[in-house]
């Protein structure tokens, strides 16, 4: 599979089983503990796909994040997962042409939503 792939998880053990996982399934995986970092990233990386956890620490959330790599590049892959699931989230989710996971998420279903998305 090969592609560059931002994940965005301010939870250490989350991020880096997360990481640990994808990189096995051969993405490029680049990691943001909040969203200040990840939107830098953004900036200088050109991502195929961006999956980022809703609450962040900081002034920048997930949503904020998806949001800017859709700005950058509507045309990427967007995943929002998140332990405080709502209807308002998976909404504001779907509006910005993301996928929506609630945690705890397996990495099956993980996987197959990235695939799902191209």
């Amino acid at each position: 599979m090969s592609c560059n792939l931002l994940l965005v998880e301010d939870n250490p053990l989350s991020r880096r089983n997360l990481a640990m996982f994808l990189q096995q399934a051969e993405f490029t995986v680049h990691q943001a503990d909040n969203g200040e970092v990840a939107l830098e990233l953004i900036s200088r990386v050109n991502f195929e796909i961006v999956i980022s956890d809703l609450r962040l620490p900081g002034k920048v959330n997930g949503l904020d994040v998806l949001k800017y790599q859709k700005g950058m590049d509507s045309g990427k892959r967007l995943i929002l997962i998140t332990a405080f699931g709502s209807e308002q989230a998976q909404a504001e989710a779907a509006a910005v042409g993301a996928r929506y996971l609630e945690k705890p998420i397996s990495l099956r279903d993980l996987l197959d939503t990235i695939q799902s998305t191209h």
